[in-house]
């Protein structure tokens, strides 16, 4: 017998760009439920690439079955998981990209709702896109292992890319809701993050979250943790820490305007972040980053 969602733990995980392959074998022969595994979220889109066998994904409570050579598309803020690999053996491919640098597409507002909303967005490409999606993962893997920030900024390029056609070559499909497996719980805490994911650079409060989802805040907070593993204040952290990330990373703001761009509301909040989660000072990440770019940036 399955636990429910809610019993089952979450953990929030730390991914950033990056691309992989899972291996899934069954030595039983027999099908490998994966349902007792914890739910986990990110602040990533993620993308999965079936090279052989099957796949069920449980996002929100919901669950997808993505069959060989079929690609899908998902946002990882929502509570998720892999469950019911095909015996005996499944091979498949994961790329995930930061969603902050997703927000700063132009004219993404009307793609990121459907992902942000919660739908699958899955398609099964014709043979020559299925042979070209597989070389694309194995190579966006091998080059993100090089540390080569060209070839970082390749990858990135090419996930967006190619996430993009996925959602063009998707827009017109009639899209059917999947069966509905999960809890009031975990549908809140999906509802939570797609706010605080449109709101995280404003001056919001957990009340401001609780009054979109129509929640007491106690409630919210109590849910989200349970769901998340973290509290929904860190998550919102999480989320103003990636932006400011990004903006070292790819500009020469002063760091500064780096923190009010990102939603800190102080330079000391900025950096007690960065000196929570990495150890050291925006100066220095920025400095890290542009190592060998070549880029003179505004400290």
């Amino acid at each position: 017998m399955t636990r429910p969602a809610d019993s089952v733990a979450t953990r929030f995980e730390d991914f950033g760009l990056t691309a992989f392959t899972f291996r899934r074998e069954c030595e039983s022969g027999q099908p490998h439920d994966l349902r007792g595994s914890p739910l986990h979220t990110h602040l990533e889109i993620e993308l999965h690439f079936v090279e052989c066998g099957a796949i069920s994904l449980d996002c929100g409570g919901r669950e997808d079955r993505l069959h060989r050579g079929e690609l899908q598309a998902f946002w990882g803020g929502i509570p998720h998981r892999d469950v019911d690999p095909e015996p005996p053996l499944t091979v498949y491919h994961v790329a995930q990209l930061p969603i902050v640098n997703v927000l700063t597409w132009g004219g993404s507002a009307e793609i990121l709702d459907r992902l942000l909303a919660g739908e699958v967005v899955r398609s099964a490409p014709e043979l020559l896109d299925r042979t070209a999606d597989q070389l694309a993962f194995t190579r966006w893997t091998s080059h993100l292992t090089t540390g080569d920030h060209r070839l970082r900024a390749a990858v990135e390029m090419e996930i967006q890319a190619r996430l993009l056609r996925l959602l063009v070559d998707t827009a017109s499909m009639t899209r059917s809701a999947a069966p509905h497996t999960g809890t009031a719980t975990a549908d809140l805490v999906a509802r939570a993050i797609r706010y605080v994911t449109r709101h995280f650079v404003e001056e919001i409060t957990v009340k401001d979250v609780a009054h979109a989802v129509d929640k007491h805040h106690d409630h919210l907070m109590v849910s989200f943790r349970r769901i998340c593993g973290l509290t929904l204040w860190e998550y919102v952290t999480r989320l103003r820490l990636n932006e400011a990330q990004r903006l070292l990373a790819t500009t020469d703001l002063p760091i500064l305007a780096v923190c009010h761009r990102s939603g800190f509301s102080s330079t000391s909040r900025m950096y007690e972040a960065f000196h929570r989660y990495h150890g050291q000072t925006p100066a220095n990440y920025r400095r890290q980053q542009h190592v060998g770019s070549g880029v003179t940036a505004a400290l």
